[in-house]
């Protein structure tokens, strides 16, 4: 992890010192739609007085294809420089993001009585049946290194959850888990409705490997590890997107030959196995002075029309060295991918905009992008960091204007990472229906007396 983590943020940090060609395209103007946005809050806190005391870092957000109204977003809390968190915690609505409650995924680590010292990556998805699903990384420090990936689900939309199962729980020093995902089937058309998808990274001396379990049985138990990519490969990042046909498409960074790219495998027969690796496209991105941003793709599939989406922050349409964020489109399952476009407009007036962690999500044709900003026009870089959002009406094809969603972050009061960076987070979410977004966020504020406080906001953009 650690080996394929530095060769991708010293390839960013090298492209940070400029080059590439001036960017063309991208959104301008106000939204045409999904312009209305409210219920801009905080929906949960760190309370575990652990670690970073006061932080939340890296969420992720589901709603319910089912029931527009049930939404869940998950977050480590209590965050430790060397990392991981004290315990990833949940934040749900049931009222389509007006109102929420929190609390922590039970079972996990020790700070809420599970077996673990740390739990990280925490990410959410709906399943059939109107189950939701979190899974998380969680890891100890005895002499055996103990590495898992846990289940938690939930029955009641989210506002209650059981005790973890481990699909994968490893202990050696060997084997490292990390940057897990999880997708499940929801059409009942498909030949493996129903079925849900947990993938991951294994690290081990020989590589890192892109990795897969499946469960037909509602998370209680899960099939043997599937290989998605060469048990040698190195690549992070994995995110499966389930075709109406069942097809599941995979996308991940890869790193070959010393340069990082975004790639795609898509399984024919419910993950079983998996066609050959395709190219989306190089990764370009650039880093962040004093801010870890991830570097790692994100991807959405529109369940309409089985349009695929990747965007990820990229340096190519700039001659300054700094990120636009980009977006690649596969209509054909798959197969083929086209060029990666920008998606956000040129700089406003007196500024030069860093664009980071971005996320997608599509439905309907409508194709809605989230991502972090850092304004670099000053003799310094701005120790504050917006979150902002842009909307697509035809496909992706063009964008409209950007909004800028809650209060700005300081960075003085941000969670941090070894070597004194930052860390809002490798990811953030957004999901989307026909008739509203939800955004999924981290914001860090001043507080009197504190060192440390950032917060899981959320807000909903309304057609």
């Amino acid at each position: 992890m650690l080996r394929l983590e530095a060769a991708r943020e010293a390839g960013m940090a090298a492209r940070a010192r400029g080059g590439g060609a001036v960017g063309v395209r991208g959104g301008t103007g106000s939204p045409s739609i999904f312009g209305t946005v409210r219920d801009v809050e905080q929906v949960s806190e760190d309370t575990l007085h652990q670690g970073e005391r006061g932080t939340q870092v890296e969420p992720d957000i589901a709603m319910d294809p089912n029931n527009a109204d049930d939404v869940v977003a998950v977050a480590q809390q209590g965050r430790f420089k060397t990392g991981g968190s004290a315990d990833p915690g949940f934040a749900t609505s049931l009222d389509g993001g007006h109102t929420w409650t929190s609390g922590n995924l039970p079972g996990l680590t020790k700070a809420v009585g599970g077996d673990f010292d740390r739990g990280s990556d925490a990410t959410v998805t709906f399943g059939a049946g109107h189950a939701v699903y979190a899974s998380t990384i969680d890891f100890g420090f005895r002499h055996d290194c103990p590495s898992a990936v846990g289940v938690n689900a939930s029955t009641d939309g989210g506002l209650t959850w059981e005790d973890p199962v481990f699909p994968e729980n490893d202990a050696s020093c060997d084997v490292f888990n990390d940057k897990n995902w999880l997708g499940a089937d929801t059409n009942p058309s498909s030949p493996f409705f129903g079925r849900l998808y947990l993938v991951w990274s294994q690290f081990t001396a020989t590589g890192g490997a892109g990795v897969l379990r499946y469960s037909d049985d509602g998370g209680a138990t899960w099939s043997s590890l599937i290989y998605v990519t060469s048990p040698t490969a190195e690549v992070e990042g994995l995110l499966p997107m389930v075709q109406s046909n069942g097809d599941l498409t995979i996308v991940y960074d890869g790193f070959v030959g010393g340069q990082d790219f975004e790639v795609a495998q898509t399984s024919t027969d419910g993950g079983l196995t998996f066609g050959p690796p395709v190219t989306i496209a190089a990764f370009l991105g650039a880093g962040d002075p004093g801010l870890r941003t991830g570097g790692l793709p994100a991807a959405a599939i529109d369940p309409t029309d089985d349009h695929m989406f990747v965007v990820w922050q990229d340096t190519r349409f700039r001659s300054d060295g700094h990120n636009d964020t980009v977006i690649s489109e596969s209509t054909d399952g798959g197969a083929s991918w086209s060029d990666p476009a920008r998606v956000n407009g040129p700089d406003p007036n007196g500024q030069v905009l860093d664009h980071f962690t971005p996320d997608v999500a599509a439905f309907g044709g409508v194709v809605h992008v989230t991502y972090r900003t850092r304004d670099f026009a000053g003799k310094h870089a701005s120790e504050f960091v917006d979150q902002r959002y842009v909307v697509s009406d035809d496909g992706g094809a063009t964008f409209g204007g950007e909004l800028v969603l809650g209060p700005p972050t300081d960075l003085k009061y941000a969670a941090a990472v070894t070597g004194g960076r930052s860390f809002l987070g490798d990811y953030f979410g957004v999901v989307a229906d026909g008739d509203v977004a939800h955004a999924v966020w981290t914001v860090a504020l001043y507080q009197k007396n504190a060192r440390y406080n950032q917060t899981m906001w959320s807000a909903s953009i309304e057609r």
